[in-house]
């Protein structure tokens, strides 16, 4: 049984060394927390929270999958952690690792070959206490004009997005966060 490889890194970027990748994506990892951090002030919460899903799902997991390097996932999870004045605030973890699961799932540059990031977000409710878990998967809104033009429609993308694991993927940037704290 042969073992399966990545996709090929892409772009114009693919050629750099392992050290000048490492340093572009810490470079993405600390630019994203920053504007993140930016969308979610006092003045902005219950807006961000509603966008983020948070008033849903316990945790939202945007994740993003570079072409130049194919192995690699760049996640940020949002969540609520309520203060001892009993008010919500935001709690955000950005990082990024290596992922053996991107082997096991479907080259998403077979259907988005312009794209040079590829992004979606993962909201997860974990069951507990006799809830049972939720999860969705949402399409980035800012993503859909640079689509192929009429695709996707929201029965599409939810046909292609269900052969990957994003589950899987997401989980470990939760245990990251909960780690972290």
């Amino acid at each position: 049984m042969g073992t399966e490889e990545y996709p090929p890194d892409t772009g114009s970027l693919a050629c750099l060394s392992a050290e000048d990748k490492k340093k572009r994506l810490d470079a993405m990892v600390k630019i994203w927390q920053s504007d993140t951090e930016k969308r979610c002030q006092p003045e902005n919460l219950a807006t961000f929270i509603s966008a983020a899903g948070l008033n849903e799902y316990r945790y939202s997991v945007s994740l993003r999958f570079p072409e130049w390097e194919r192995s690699v996932v760049v996640g940020q999870v949002l969540t609520l952690q309520r203060t001892p004045q009993g008010e919500d605030r935001p709690v955000l973890f950005s990082q990024w690792r290596h992922e053996p699961l991107l082997k096991k799932m479907p080259d998403w540059k077979q259907h988005l070959p312009d794209e040079t990031v590829f992004n979606i977000s993962v909201r997860i409710t974990p069951g507990g206490l006799g809830e049972g878990s939720k999860w969705a998967i949402v399409m980035p809104k800012d993503m859909l004009p640079r689509y192929r033009p009429g695709w996707p429609r929201q029965q599409d993308w939810v046909a292609w997005t269900q052969s990957f694991d994003w589950l899987s993927v997401s989980t470990g940037f939760i245990h990251g966060l909960l780690n972290a704290l």
